[in-house]
This record gives C-alpha cells, structure tokens and sequence, in this order.
C-alpha cells in the first residue's frame, strides 16, 4: 500500500495529502502560529508559504509525505502531519511534523492522528516507525512514548530551528509487533469516544 493512498481516515477525522488547495486553508488556522515553536529551518528561508513550498518539494521528490487533517463532522482543517524519509529497502519510515489545533491539543486528536499513520505505516510494509521530536518539548516526548514507542536516546545539538536555536533530539521508535500492538490499544481507545471527546 502506498503511504499516500486514499481512505487514511477513522470516524472522526481524515488525512488528506497535502496540495496545492490546502495552502490558504491552512494559512488561516491559528496551526500555522504554533508550528513556529518547533520548525526546522530551511535552506530556502522562513514564513509560511516557505515551508509550505519546502513541504511539497518533499513530497515530489519522495522525502515526505505530508497531510492535513480535517474534521469529518465539521470538514473544519484541524491539523497538520507527515511520514518523513520513507526508505522502502529498509522498511523504515518515521512520523514528525505533527500539529493540532490549539483547542484540540487536550482531546483524543494527536493519538488517533498517530494510529492511523502507525496502521497504514504497517500496511506500506514498515518494520520501524520512529519519531525525532525537539527535547525541550516534553509533552510531545511523553505523548508518543504514551503510545508505546521506546525512547532510544538524544542527539545532542544535532538540528537548527528557524529562530537560530540548536537543539537536542530525542529519538523514539516502534518495531513492527509493538506497532501492531499498539494500534490494536488505539483502536479500542477510540471506539468507546463519543465525537466531542474527539
């Protein structure tokens, strides 16, 4: 299965590849203020439609795959994902560049968003889901080893954000049997939400 294919979706919510169509969309959510505290820079400069060019050059050249995440029930753009540095040979794929509305962050959101990246990464054939997630962001370090994954260590100075600062990075992973396992307990999770809980 291909990691962008159609139907990447659960009652709640649905991914949708990221295009060309979604740049003012997205533009106008309070997302794109938030993604600021945690973006890498780019050779090609900063502000939003950099990134959001930076982002589709990725997914033409097969370097990432990024989506944005709606509401089924409101069709309201809710969030922002992607899979990066897919490699086929090696079965691997990691997930990062996870935002969520600012009035969503406390819901089931960001766990249902991992689900069904972690299920279709499965699909696509991975042995290895991981995560590279900025150290000082300890909510989201906790948040992903609160799924399951194991934290494998840091790479110390290793990345510079788009503010000039360098920072350390936290490595976390999923083997192929944890991530079923996982997305087994996230399904269950999720069966018993009701849409407001969502």
């Amino acid at each position: 299965m291909d990691l962008a294919a159609p139907g990447l979706e659960n009652s709640f919510i649905r991914l949708e590849p990221l295009c060309e169509a979604h740049r003012e969309p997205l533009r106008a959510t309070d997302i794109t203020r938030h993604m600021w505290e945690s973006m890498p820079a780019i050779q090609r400069g900063a502000g939003f439609d950099a990134y959001f060019d930076h982002m589709l050059r990725c997914r033409r050249d097969n370097e990432a795959v990024p989506f944005v995440v709606f509401d089924k029930q409101t069709e309201q753009l809710i969030g922002v994902t992607a899979y990066l540095d897919p490699v086929r040979t090696h079965r691997r794929v990691m997930i990062g560049y996870t935002w969520v509305d600012p009035s969503r962050r406390r819901r089931g959101l960001f766990r249902m968003i991992q689900g069904l990246l972690i299920k279709r990464a499965i699909l696509w054939g991975a042995r290895r889901v991981g995560w590279q997630v900025e150290a000082r962001n300890k909510l989201a370090v906790q948040a992903i080893e609160a799924l399951g994954a194991r934290h494998e260590g840091t790479l110390r100075n290793y990345a510079r954000f788009a503010d000039g600062t360098w920072i350390d990075l936290c490595l976390l992973s999923l083997l192929r049997d944890e991530a079923k396992d996982v997305v087994l307990k996230l399904e269950a999770e999720q069966a018993t939400l009701t849409p407001n809980e969502a």
